[in-house]
């Protein structure tokens, strides 16, 4: 079971421990600046570039990905890096006799990148390839498009890749100061499990933290607020025009923000299974793959951030969007999903899914990191099970019964198929 011990580390970098009985050693340094922070350090898309530019050389690692990556995967092991609005994360995979040495290479990356001129004009070239790659297809397209759809002006509201025209304005001197208004060791944390010794743990952090940049930054130990999002615009349909042939349709409502509590992202959580428990058996593949033959892979998605978010149905789909909206309102309404059978089922997807996880040292980091990006806090298994089956059926019925058209925010992305 998830169950991190938070420890205060070196230098106050809180560190989340579980120690479990397992060859991997997993590690997620979390570092929370983001794509909300882009405006301000110079441009859309800015620290979308420290996912990348670090593997190219650090202080201590300069030799670029054969001193960087390349150690870890030598050994067996792996490593990967994400960007989101609020965080970047930098995660490695490896056994337990090379962990240390893991933990410094990621901590080179996280504070030390060299930011050289030819590896910057190489790492352009292959964040243009990206861009382009998500703006292939009709669904990743409109995930990069939403935010700004949603939530215009804000620092949230663009995605995390930023466009070819923001990314070529970027040069080494922005990068830099990019880097040092946005990254110093009160803005880390470190998620680490596998079967090593506490005392071990905090000497090696200790001798990687002590690098770190220390600039006088405001610290972060969360998700940062950037200030209350645009009003929803409750029972309206937008639609934009896009180069596809399929369209994309959405259907949203709003999650406040978290401080309000974590019980609207809990209650979201629920009803994410009441819509998808059972994958193609779920009510929303039987109702719009199955019956409706409306999309291949309908989903339900949720975004949550300290200043509020949004959950609901997506589908991509090549008949009339309309039908989409249609069928997904036919699912809210249907008594199947408010059925006692069908949340007893639920709930048994719940419990099974917690009682499953054995140990697994990148599972756990993964999943721990995302639980403190997403509530503010790391919620151990037996907590989150506790809240989930602690819902009952007229709770759990009276929140279906709320979402309603004069509550949702219905999107189209409308492809000329």
């Amino acid at each position: 079971m998830i169950d991190f011990e938070r420890i205060r580390g070196p230098f106050d970098v809180p560190i989340y421990f579980q120690r479990l009985p397992v060859n991997t050693v997993s590690l997620n340094w979390l570092v929370f600046v983001g794509s909300a922070d882009d405006e301000q350090a110079g441009g859309q898309g800015i620290y979308h570039w420290f996912e990348h530019i670090p593997s190219r050389g650090t202080e201590s690692f300069p030799g670029g990905y054969r001193d960087t990556e390349a150690r870890l995967v030598r050994h067996g092991g792996e490593s990967d890096a994400e960007t989101g609005s609020t965080h970047t994360a930098f995660s490695a995979k490896v056994p337990r006799r090379v962990w240390p040495e893991a933990l410094e290479i990621l901590a080179e990356m996280v504070g030390r990148p060299l930011l050289r001129l030819d590896d910057i004009e190489a790492e352009r070239e292959v964040i243009l390839q990206e861009i382009s790659e998500w703006h292939s297809d009709p669904h990743s397209h409109s995930v990069c498009e939403l935010p700004g759809v949603l939530w215009p002006g804000h620092p949230l509201g663009h995605d995390q890749l930023g466009s070819a025209t923001h990314l070529k304005a970027i040069d080494a001197n922005l990068l830099r100061q990019a880097h040092a208004s946005g990254y110093s060791r009160n803005r880390m944390v470190l998620f680490i499990a596998g079967d090593i010794e506490r005392s071990q743990l905090m000497d090696v952090a200790a001798h990687c933290i002590e690098r770190m940049p220390d600039n006088p930054l405001s610290p972060r130990e969360r998700a940062a607020n950037y200030g209350k999002i645009p009003p929803w615009q409750a029972g309206e349909t937008t639609t934009i025009e896009s180069p596809y042939d399929d369209s994309v349709v959405y259907l949203l409502f709003p999650i406040p923000p978290l401080t309000e509590g974590i019980a609207s992202c809990l209650q979201w959580d629920f009803l994410a299974e009441v819509f998808s428990a059972g994958e193609l058996g779920s009510p929303l593949n039987r109702l719009i793959r199955e019956d409706a033959r409306l999309a291949y892979s309908p989903d339900f998605i949720s975004t949550t951030h300290p200043d509020g978010g949004f959950a609901g149905l997506v589908a991509q789909t090549s008949a009339e969007p309309q039908r989409v909206l249609d069928a997904f309102w036919d699912l809210i309404r249907s008594p199947d999903i408010r059925s006692a059978d069908w949340l007893d089922y639920v709930r048994d997807t719940i419990r099974g899914s917690i009682e499953m996880h054995d140990p697994d040292a990148g599972e756990y980091t993964e999943e721990g990191a995302a639980s403190l990006i997403h509530y503010g806090r790391c919620l151990p298994d037996s907590e989150y099970r506790s809240a989930l089956l602690g819902f009952g059926d007229d709770e759990i019925a009276q929140w279906i019964t709320e979402l309603v058209p004069s509550a949702a925010r219905a999107i189209i992305f409308q492809g000329r198929g």
